[in-house]
């Protein structure tokens, strides 16, 4: 059986829910930001973001 080294450390679980919710952060910052601001562009953009947050996040784990 080859291993991969790094990699499977790099997607543990741990580190997976971590950058998630790193990434929400960002996002919800940002969305907060474009509200403050009235840019709507930023606010679309933090959206996406937190979008992206969420697919990283436990629940998408997939068994193996």
């Amino acid at each position: 059986m080859i291993r991969r080294g790094g990699v499977g450390r790099f997607l543990s679980p741990r580190m997976r829910l971590l950058f998630a919710r790193i990434i929400v952060v960002v996002g919800i910052l940002l969305g907060l930001i474009a509200i403050l601001t009235g840019r709507w562009g930023l606010l679309f953009a933090g959206i996406i973001i937190v979008g992206l947050g969420a697919a990283f996040g436990p629940a998408r784990r997939r068994g193996g």
